[in-house]
């Protein structure tokens, strides 16, 4: 999921300006049920008027529950309706603007935020953005069900406020949480040890499933994220020069990732779908920042220990499960050992 933001820039005295603007709206689902809701709710009136239960006894006592019915559910649409109308929280570089369901506007700055909580747990009912104050007064509350919502979020993360995320929170947010801003100095480094750690993962797997018979081809691979064509499959990648000037004017888009092949008697594994059968874990990511006065961004993902050891358990599993064959491809890109 790549989340999208806007970033104006402005001209001051000759010097270029990048201005970051962000809505987080309730979009356009909540106007969708909304008014369906408040039709069903017509619908449902005008049918008890016309077609009244028969065995219904009382008379005036059945409109008297029939109706009140019809109108909460076209309040209840209409409230939808209210909320998807002014419900919304703007953002311009270190002002904010958070408008409630009533249309009531409540402003505060990036400094008034203290800390966040988040959560966003699949299966449950726990689903929010809040940010207090340092009196632990509430600022707003957003859901990530909002447009631009994770936007938003990231904006946090760049900005270095204080987020509180609960545990069983989607693996999104904690996979955006556990990342670390880099200078590019510092990126021969940051890869080299995550490769050195994936080539041990892969290793010990290879020992523990040594009846397989397979191996892996392993490295190091950059692609200029805009560039990467969904049609083709990861080893079809043109691919860019992993040594593109590390030591600054890295392009907005640029990633460093891990690479590896399962091959078996020196040809690549591809399954019954005619995919081959491998992994890429993100290492590096350039990127504009969300941060207030702009820049750019350099991001170390701490994920190959986290991801790497589940997705191999993962195919463990199904080798023996399914069908495949062996094919003599070529790769369209380089695969480093190191940087």
């Amino acid at each position: 999921m790549k989340p999208k933001q806007r970033m104006d820039c402005q001209e001051k005295e000759g010097i270029r300006i990048t201005v970051i603007k962000i809505e987080v709206n309730e979009g356009k689902t909540p106007w969708i049920v909304g008014i369906i809701t408040i039709l069903f709710g017509i619908i449902f009136g005008v049918l008890c008027t016309m077609y009244p239960d028969k065995s219904a006894k009382g008379g005036i006592f059945y409109y008297l529950l029939v109706y009140p019915v019809a109108v909460l559910i076209i309040l209840a649409g209409a409230w939808l309706c209210l909320d998807a109308k002014n419900r919304k929280l703007l953002v311009e570089d270190a002002a904010l603007c958070y408008t409630n369901s009533f249309g009531k506007k409540f402003t505060f700055s990036l400094s008034d935020i203290a800390y966040c909580r988040t959560a966003m747990e699949n299966g449950g009912n726990r689903d929010f953005i809040k940010l207090y104050n340092s009196q632990n007064k509430k600022l707003c509350k957003l859901e990530y069900n909002m447009h631009n919502s994770i936007v938003f979020f990231q904006y946090l993360i760049d900005n270095k406020v204080r987020i509180e995320c609960s545990e069983k929170s989607d693996y999104l947010l904690k996979y955006m949480l556990n990342t670390t801003s880099i200078s590019p100095e510092e990126i021969p480094g940051v890869v080299n040890d995550a490769y050195k750690e994936a080539k041990e993962i892969f290793g010990k797997w290879i020992e523990k499933n040594n009846r397989f018979g397979v191996e892996w081809k392993t490295g190091i691979a950059a692609y200029i994220e805009s560039e990467i064509e969904e049609k083709k499959q990861l080893y079809e990648q043109s691919g860019y020069p992993v040594e593109y000037d590390l030591t600054g004017n890295l392009p907005e888009g640029y990633d460093i990732v891990l690479e590896g092949y399962l091959l078996k008697d020196g040809e690549f594994v591809i399954n019954r779908r005619g995919k081959a059968v491998c992994y890429d874990i993100k290492i590096i990511s350039v990127s504009k920042s969300l941060k207030v006065g702009g820049g750019q961004k350099i991001s170390s993902y701490n994920s190959v220990a986290d991801i790497l050891p589940s997705r191999l358990e993962v195919l463990e599993y199904i080798l023996p499960k399914n069908r495949y064959h062996t094919e003599a491809l070529v790769l369209n890109h380089e695969l480093k050992d190191s940087l």
